[in-house]
């Protein structure tokens, strides 16, 4: 008896939709781009219940006729391609029978569209596997999708899905980012009928940039164009005054496409070397035109993910164009972050790690003045002298597994708490290895019969956040009221994460107010807390 059959197809097409509906966002993505390839200058999306419930996108393209709409939905059915050769020209966003077979395979799906030839619209509704209505409808010329019920018929798959706040963030993502490539086109978004989203056509790709990031961040941008035989970069990029904690304000396109392309990303970073701090990535929004034949979009079932051919002369593409846009219109900004020698601080001889590099002084650096040097020996005496002093702080019986040595002998059980403090004490000073400190970034700590790493940004910020979590969840702390509130203008994405989560500020104690279009005030912040602008 045969083990391996054909699947019916309408399970395989359920199997083939997981890998082009990931979630809501995936969805409007495919819709918009389908719009766009359809014309379209002005569309319209509305969600429900972050888009679980409900997506709708409509737009004023070039609509379809009776039988386009009948066959958009099934298997393999496209206008953009006509035999494999096309598959090197692609030069559209992508195949709109393809996302559609996809979407309305994990759906209750609804599809209305009119052409300006005919003058009346169609509508087709199928229900997972088949269709359930299949009649005229009046329209406008234009097309309107509506997904109902998304992964009603995967429920493992539904469950993967995140609140519906989450969710409807990251539809704002995939719309702003659309936005970004498409400044001729307006955008309007509405979630469980409230307005998230009105963005108006452009007259300028910078135009379109600086209301999509802010006009404050655009102050910081400078604009970059260069070119390399056929490939050429084109963008904005930030100025080293200007600078993330994440990569989640860079954006990356490919002949129009957004995406997510690792060469890009680590050309960008590379181009700002010597000139950010660690941990600090700038701010970018970078498009490459490049022939078709020299990109392969179909890598990704999403197309999030493109392979672009000789990568090494597009890594030196971006990058020499980052560094002439920083180099040409803002090198009295760049604020070179100063770098010294790493010095063992704890080693006894103070020599640097570099080869024949000499000792640095206690108090300053000959490279650098700038460049404080603290002696590790009298951090320790500095904070067991402060720690020494609180009652109870010290356990009369230290836990044999912070040792600083191995063979290092614990207080008897009779020693009292000041001669446990004192016998650490002495031994801490004594010692040569008992931790040290690399870069200003790790700590290295000696524990019996190992070694311990702590990364200093990463235990800051746990701290911060278990902070932060018992805030949340008790009382809110005093708000230190301000005297003349301060004006701060948001991105579009910052400015949703404000109205979602106001509830959430307010119980960190930020006293904060909407001041029209993209700005808010700052009336209050918790008491005790310092540079939080």
């Amino acid at each position: 008896m045969a083990i391996i059959k054909t699947l019916p197809d309408h399970i395989a097409r359920r199997i083939a939709a997981g890998e082009v509906v990931e979630r809501p966002a995936s969805v409007v993505k495919e819709l918009l781009e389908n719009a766009a390839d359809a014309g379209a200058r002005c569309i319209h999306i509305a969600t429900t219940g972050g888009g679980e419930v409900l997506i709708e996108v409509r737009d004023d393209g070039q609509g379809m006729p009776p039988d386009d709409v009948r066959m958009a939905p099934r298997n393999f059915s496209t206008s953009k391609i006509g035999d494999a050769d096309d598959l090197q020209h692609i030069e559209t966003y992508g195949f709109r029978g393809e996302a559609l077979a996809s979407i309305s395979a994990v759906s209750r799906f609804e599809l209305v569209s009119a052409d300006s030839q005919t003058g009346s619209g169609w509508r087709l509704a199928t229900e997972g596997k088949g269709a359930i209505a299949d009649q005229p409808a009046p329209h406008e010329r234009g097309t309107t999708v509506r997904v109902r019920d998304l992964f009603f018929n995967t429920p493992a798959r539904k469950r993967f899905l995140k609140s519906p706040v989450t969710e409807r963030r990251r539809i704002l993502e995939a719309i702003l980012a659309f936005g970004l490539i498409q400044p001729s086109v307006e955008l309007h978004y509405r979630d469980d009928g409230r307005d998230v989203l009105d963005l108006l056509a452009a007259s300028s790709w910078r135009e379109r940039v600086a209301a999509v990031l802010g006009y404050d961040v655009m102050k910081h941008m400078v604009q970059t164009t260069h070119e390399s035989d056929a490939m050429k970069i084109r963008g904005f990029v930030s100025l080293p005054t200007l600078t993330r904690s994440n990569r989640t304000q860079q954006f990356f396109f490919v002949n129009g496409r957004p995406v997510r392309e690792k060469t890009l990303v680590h050309a960008l970073q590379d181009g700002y070397r010597g000139v950010l701090a660690p941990r600090r990535f700038p701010v970018a929004v970078l498009a490459l035109d490049a022939p078709t034949e020299h990109v392969d979009v179909n890598v990704h079932p999403t197309k999030l993910e493109v392979r672009v051919r000789e990568e090494r002369r597009l890594f030196a593409l971006v990058r020499q164009s980052v560094k002439l846009a920083l180099s040409g219109r803002a090198e009295e900004n760049l604020a070179v972050s100063l770098s010294r020698p790493v010095v063992a601080e704890g080693s006894g001889a103070g020599e640097s790690l570099d080869s024949g590099a000499s000792p640095l002084a206690p108090d300053n650096n000959a490279e650098h003045p700038g460049a404080k040097v603290i002696e590790l020996q009298q951090r320790i005496r500095d904070a067991w002298g402060i720690y020494g002093t609180r009652p109870g702080s010290v356990p009369s019986h230290p836990n044999p597994q912070l040792s600083l040595r191995a063979d290092s002998a614990e207080p008897d059980e009779g020693e009292t708490t000041r001669v446990a403090v004192e016998s650490i004490r002495r031994r801490a000073e004594a010692e040569d290895g008992l931790f040290w400190q690399f870069n200003n970034s790790y700590i290295f700590i000696q524990v019996r019969g190992g070694l311990v790493v702590i990364d200093q940004h990463a235990a800051h910020e746990r701290i911060i956040y278990d902070n932060t979590r018992k805030q949340i969840e008790g009382q809110a702390p005093p708000s230190q009221q301000i005297l003349f509130s301060i004006h701060i203008e948001l991105s579009l994405a910052e400015l949703e994460v404000f109205r979602s989560e106001r509830e959430t500020f307010r119980k960190l104690g930020f006293d904060l107010e909407p001041f029209g279009g993209t700005s808010i005030l700052v009336r209050g912040y918790p008491l005790g807390i310092k540079n939080w602008e």
